[in-house]
């Protein structure tokens, strides 16, 4: 005698897909996983930074250009870190934003006022590159002191001078330091820090935004978008084995957000060097229309 009982829904479709019943979808039959994965949209793909495109240009322009140079970015909208030929340089001038950095960590720690006198030094160390108010600064912050904040800061690879006269071999311009040394000083500055509080950060950032327009150059090479906002620190002297020009800063708008230093060496002066730097600058930014994607 049949079961009187009526057969679930789950028993009719097992059954019906044990008889390989016609009309039955294959992804029915292959179960309830399946199902969900054959209903759920596909995620767009979102394409990424060709590092290989990426390094082939650099080495394209280094090729044409000539003279040494290497470059760190930190992509803030993903994480990720590009590197290219690494190297130690003579800081020049950049070593002014760790001079400024030590300064207003001086402040906070000791409550000493930082006095219009300074602030005016400050600025125009910054934003115009004035040697002597980087002379009185350093004085007053001491070079020990700049040393210890950029190992607060992480840059194992940094040496700071300091104390001796322009083109010595202690002067703070010969100060030496990397590309991602760098990058992670103004990483710093950018998405914080316990070295030195938001408020000081801001500041120095401010001045960084304000750089003389002949000095913003590199890193917030004038080419780029006007809508680009940059904020830079550049520097830039003669040594025997190349012209140094060097540049660091951030870059946000038009869809990119990220921090980068470039080292340079020219053989040709200051007027090729700076167009060496600034072909550096804009092919990088160029890639960076897409994402740089973390390793």
């Amino acid at each position: 005698m049949p079961d009187p009982r009526p057969l679930s829904r789950r028993l009719l479709v097992g059954s019906a897909l044990a008889g390989a019943a016609v009309g039955v979808p294959a992804w029915l039959a292959a179960g309830p996983s399946a199902r969900a994965t054959a209903t759920r949209p596909a995620r767009p793909t979102v394409a990424t930074l060709d590092r290989a495109a990426l390094t082939a240009a650099l080495d394209a322009h280094r090729a044409e250009r000539g003279g040494t140079m290497g470059l760190a970015v930190h992509d803030l909208r993903t994480g990720g870190r590009f590197t290219w030929r690494e190297y130690e340089n003579e800081t020049l001038s950049t070593v002014k934003v760790l001079i400024l950095m030590a300064c207003l960590k001086k402040v906070q720690d000791t409550g000493e006022p930082f006095t219009q006198a300074r602030h005016s030094q400050a600025r125009r160390m910054i934003q115009a590159s004035d040697n002597a108010a980087t002379d009185a600064l350093l004085a007053w912050v001491e070079t020990s002191n700049v040393q210890r904040v950029a190992q607060q800061l992480g840059l194992t690879s940094t040496t700071v001078r300091g104390g001796g006269p322009a083109g010595g071999d202690t002067w703070w311009g010969y100060s030496t330091s990397t590309p991602s040394d760098l990058v992670k000083a103004v990483d710093a500055m950018v998405t914080g820090t316990p070295v030195i509080h938001g408020g000081h950060r801001a500041y120095i950032r401010h001045l960084m935004a304000g750089v003389v327009p002949d000095q913003r150059w590199g890193v917030a090479d004038p080419p780029l978008p006007s809508s680009a906002y940059t904020e830079t620190k550049n520097g830039w002297g003669p040594l025997p084995d190349g012209y140094r020009l060097n540049s660091i800063g951030r870059v946000l708008g038009n869809g990119r957000s990220h921090t980068m230093a470039i080292l340079t060496r020219s053989p040709e002066g200051f007027r090729y060097g700076k167009q060496t730097i600034n072909g550096l600058s804009k092919i990088v930014y160029d890639a960076l229309a897409q994402p740089l994607a973390p390793e």
